[in-house]
Protein backbone atom coordinates (compact mmCIF):
# COMPACT_ATOMS: atom_id res chain seq x y z
CA UNK A 1 0.00 0.00 0.00
CA UNK A 2 1.85 3.04 -1.20
CA UNK A 3 1.21 6.52 0.85
CA UNK A 4 0.50 8.76 -1.88
CA UNK A 5 -2.50 10.32 -2.15
CA UNK A 6 -5.19 9.64 -4.68
CA UNK A 7 -5.42 11.42 -7.84
CA UNK A 8 -9.20 12.19 -7.00
CA UNK A 9 -8.21 14.45 -3.87
CA UNK A 10 -5.82 16.90 -5.89
CA UNK A 11 -7.30 20.46 -6.38
CA UNK A 12 -9.22 21.28 -9.44
CA UNK A 13 -8.58 24.70 -11.25
CA UNK A 14 -11.48 26.03 -13.25
CA UNK A 15 -11.43 29.56 -15.15
CA UNK A 16 -15.21 30.84 -15.80
CA UNK A 17 -15.78 31.91 -19.43
CA UNK A 18 -18.43 34.24 -18.28
CA UNK A 19 -21.03 35.68 -16.16
CA UNK A 20 -24.83 35.66 -14.98
CA UNK A 21 -26.59 39.08 -14.99
CA UNK A 22 -29.65 38.57 -12.97
CA UNK A 23 -31.67 40.64 -10.91
CA UNK A 24 -30.92 38.27 -8.03
CA UNK A 25 -28.42 40.20 -5.91
CA UNK A 26 -29.39 37.83 -2.51
CA UNK A 27 -30.75 34.40 -1.68
CA UNK A 28 -33.47 35.59 -0.29
CA UNK A 29 -34.84 37.07 -3.44
CA UNK A 30 -34.79 34.09 -5.26
CA UNK A 31 -38.43 33.29 -5.09
CA UNK A 32 -38.71 29.10 -4.35
CA UNK A 33 -41.81 28.90 -6.65
CA UNK A 34 -41.68 27.15 -9.99
CA UNK A 35 -43.87 28.07 -13.09
CA UNK A 36 -45.65 31.48 -13.05
CA UNK A 37 -44.55 33.24 -10.09
CA UNK A 38 -41.28 31.55 -9.60
CA UNK A 39 -37.95 32.11 -10.70
CA UNK A 40 -38.31 29.61 -13.91
CA UNK A 41 -40.55 33.02 -15.25
CA UNK A 42 -37.84 35.16 -14.87
CA UNK A 43 -35.07 35.93 -17.57
CA UNK A 44 -31.33 36.84 -16.97
CA UNK A 45 -28.64 37.09 -19.44
CA UNK A 46 -25.17 34.77 -19.57
CA UNK A 47 -22.40 36.95 -20.59
CA UNK A 48 -19.54 34.89 -22.33
CA UNK A 49 -16.15 36.41 -22.40
CA UNK A 50 -15.22 37.47 -25.73
CA UNK A 51 -12.51 34.53 -26.55
CA UNK A 52 -15.83 32.43 -25.48
CA UNK A 53 -18.27 34.47 -27.87
CA UNK A 54 -18.28 32.68 -31.06
CA UNK A 55 -18.25 29.65 -29.72
CA UNK A 56 -22.27 29.79 -29.53
CA UNK A 57 -22.07 29.30 -33.38
CA UNK A 58 -24.10 26.47 -34.35
CA UNK A 59 -26.61 26.72 -31.01
CA UNK A 60 -29.18 27.85 -32.92
CA UNK A 61 -31.98 25.49 -33.65
CA UNK A 62 -31.38 24.31 -29.74
CA UNK A 63 -34.89 25.20 -27.55
CA UNK A 64 -32.80 24.41 -23.85
CA UNK A 65 -28.99 24.78 -22.69
CA UNK A 66 -27.77 22.96 -19.76
CA UNK A 67 -25.67 25.82 -18.14
CA UNK A 68 -22.96 25.09 -15.47
CA UNK A 69 -21.80 27.68 -12.95
CA UNK A 70 -20.37 28.29 -9.62
CA UNK A 71 -22.17 29.25 -6.47
CA UNK A 72 -20.11 31.89 -5.69
CA UNK A 73 -21.38 33.01 -2.36
CA UNK A 74 -23.19 29.78 -1.32
CA UNK A 75 -22.13 30.55 2.30
CA UNK A 76 -24.38 32.92 2.27
CA UNK A 77 -27.56 30.92 1.92
CA UNK A 78 -29.60 29.71 4.81
CA UNK A 79 -32.48 26.58 4.63
CA UNK A 80 -35.62 28.43 3.70
CA UNK A 81 -38.17 27.45 6.98
CA UNK A 82 -40.47 25.49 4.98
CA UNK A 83 -37.79 23.06 3.06
CA UNK A 84 -39.52 19.84 3.90
CA UNK A 85 -36.57 18.13 4.25
CA UNK A 86 -36.60 15.09 6.76
CA UNK A 87 -33.65 14.97 9.05
CA UNK A 88 -32.68 11.99 7.24
CA UNK A 89 -32.12 13.55 3.90
CA UNK A 90 -28.49 14.28 3.64
CA UNK A 91 -26.35 16.63 1.12
CA UNK A 92 -26.67 14.37 -1.75
CA UNK A 93 -30.36 13.72 -1.76
CA UNK A 94 -30.89 17.65 -2.13
CA UNK A 95 -30.44 20.58 -4.47
CA UNK A 96 -28.94 22.54 -1.74
CA UNK A 97 -26.31 25.25 -2.76
CA UNK A 98 -23.62 24.89 0.19
CA UNK A 99 -22.11 21.71 -1.24
CA UNK A 100 -18.20 20.98 -1.42
CA UNK A 101 -17.85 22.14 -4.40
CA UNK A 102 -21.15 24.43 -5.37
CA UNK A 103 -21.57 23.83 -8.79
CA UNK A 104 -24.96 24.72 -9.93
CA UNK A 105 -26.50 23.13 -13.29
CA UNK A 106 -29.60 24.33 -14.54
CA UNK A 107 -31.86 23.57 -18.13
CA UNK A 108 -33.10 27.21 -19.26
CA UNK A 109 -34.85 28.23 -21.92
CA UNK A 110 -32.95 30.09 -24.53
CA UNK A 111 -34.48 33.45 -25.70
CA UNK A 112 -31.90 34.84 -27.84
CA UNK A 113 -28.07 34.49 -28.28
CA UNK A 114 -25.57 36.57 -30.14
CA UNK A 115 -22.02 34.61 -31.11
CA UNK A 116 -21.21 38.49 -31.54
CA UNK A 117 -21.27 39.77 -28.41
CA UNK A 118 -21.42 36.29 -26.61
CA UNK A 119 -24.55 37.49 -24.51
CA UNK A 120 -27.44 34.78 -24.27
CA UNK A 121 -30.88 35.89 -23.25
CA UNK A 122 -32.23 32.68 -20.71
CA UNK A 123 -35.41 32.14 -18.57
CA UNK A 124 -35.55 29.92 -15.83
CA UNK A 125 -32.33 30.61 -14.24
CA UNK A 126 -32.11 30.86 -10.62
CA UNK A 127 -28.28 32.16 -10.26
CA UNK A 128 -27.37 35.53 -8.58
CA UNK A 129 -25.69 38.03 -10.43
CA UNK A 130 -22.75 38.01 -11.19
CA UNK A 131 -22.57 34.03 -11.21
CA UNK A 132 -19.56 32.42 -12.67
CA UNK A 133 -20.34 30.39 -15.63
CA UNK A 134 -18.35 27.03 -16.13
CA UNK A 135 -19.98 25.94 -19.42
CA UNK A 136 -22.87 25.77 -21.66
CA UNK A 137 -24.28 22.44 -23.24
CA UNK A 138 -27.23 22.43 -25.41
CA UNK A 139 -30.05 20.32 -23.84
CA UNK A 140 -30.72 17.07 -25.66
CA UNK A 141 -34.51 15.81 -24.79
CA UNK A 142 -33.12 12.29 -26.29
CA UNK A 143 -30.25 11.89 -23.68
CA UNK A 144 -31.27 14.56 -20.92
CA UNK A 145 -35.28 13.95 -20.33
CA UNK A 146 -36.33 10.97 -18.21
CA UNK A 147 -40.18 11.37 -17.78
CA UNK A 148 -40.90 8.33 -16.11
CA UNK A 149 -38.36 9.45 -13.61
CA UNK A 150 -39.65 9.24 -9.55
CA UNK A 151 -38.78 11.20 -6.61
CA UNK A 152 -39.30 10.70 -3.13
CA UNK A 153 -42.29 10.48 -1.36
CA UNK A 154 -41.37 13.59 0.75
CA UNK A 155 -40.37 15.70 -1.99
CA UNK A 156 -43.95 15.06 -4.06
CA UNK A 157 -45.74 15.49 -0.77
CA UNK A 158 -43.82 19.10 -0.15
CA UNK A 159 -44.08 20.04 -3.60
CA UNK A 160 -47.61 19.33 -4.04
CA UNK A 161 -47.64 21.56 -0.52
CA UNK A 162 -45.96 24.31 -0.67
CA UNK A 163 -45.24 25.49 -4.07
CA UNK A 164 -46.83 23.45 -7.61
CA UNK A 165 -50.64 23.61 -7.65
CA UNK A 166 -50.54 21.47 -10.19
CA UNK A 167 -47.20 19.22 -9.01
CA UNK A 168 -48.07 15.31 -9.86
CA UNK A 169 -44.45 14.02 -9.72
CA UNK A 170 -43.41 15.72 -12.88
CA UNK A 171 -43.09 19.72 -14.26
CA UNK A 172 -45.58 20.62 -17.00
CA UNK A 173 -44.42 22.06 -20.09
Amino acid sequence: MSAKKSETSDPISLTPIGSIKSSYRHYDEVPHRHGEKGWTAETSEIRLSPEHAGKLRGLEGYSHIIVIYWIHRAAEWKMPKDHGKPPHVKLFGTRMPKRPNPIGVSAVEVLSFSAETGVLEVKGLDALDETPVLDIKPYLPHFDSFPDASVPDWLTEHLQHYHHEDYEGHHHH
